[in-house]
């Protein structure tokens, strides 16, 4: 194994990268990105990715970028069989499913709801319609694809979790219970207390 090197900044989307590096138990090295000195503008960052946000993620010699890419890489590199499904494994379709649903339809259904857009012309629909689809998902429980935890659950639980935070999401009990149980996992845990330390006194 090539060494990882997670590049993030603290009190951002970093926390997801953290929190799926952490499930897994691998070693890894952070190089801190300032976002307040813009440091994700810089010209050497932009190299490993050209959007100019983080998290980014180096393996060896693999660069992966996006939440949800990054979830997916490492549980199929160094989870398949227990954070991810293996190919042949039905619970594979639902599982790719899910995790692409995070930043495909429920981020942007949380965070655009006060926008003033359609949403059949939208990909990824109405707020309501894509809580409901998460707590039909989550109705046998306790994790998306029943009894077993997955990456997925790592790339939907972290939206929903600073969604809830945030107070944009509230009165769902289901999704209330879910986060619960997502916050009390030692992973989650640690993830959380690197990425959101609180501010200096």
């Amino acid at each position: 194994m090539g060494e990882i090197v997670l590049y993030g900044s603290i009190y951002s989307r970093t926390f997801t990268a953290r929190w799926i590096l952490e499930e897994l138990a691998l070693p890894y090295r952070v190089t801190e990105v300032s976002l307040r000195k813009r440091h994700q503008k810089s010209p050497r960052f932009l190299k490993l990715n050209p959007m100019g946000k983080v998290p980014a993620l180096t393996d060896d010699r693999v660069v992966v970028t996006e939440t949800t890419a990054i979830c997916l890489y490492l549980a199929d590199r160094y989870g398949l069989g227990s954070l991810a499904p293996a190919p042949d494994d039905p619970r594979r379709g639902p599982y790719l499913r899910w995790a692409v649903f995070a930043t495909a339809v429920l981020e942007p259904a949380i965070y655009m709801r006060e926008q003033a857009l359609d949403p059949s012309g939208v990909g990824w629909g109405d707020c309501d319609t894509a809580l409901g689809a998460l707590e039909s998902a989550l109705s046998p429980g306790p994790w998306l694809l029943g009894d077993g935890f997955s990456a997925a659950d790592v790339a939907v639980g972290a939206i929903l979790s600073v969604a809830m935070f945030a107070g944009r999401v509230s009165g769902r009990p289901v999704l209330e219970a879910y986060n619960a149980r997502l916050s009390e996992r030692p992973a989650y845990k640690r993830a959380a207390e690197a990425n959101w330390p609180p501010p200096p006194s």
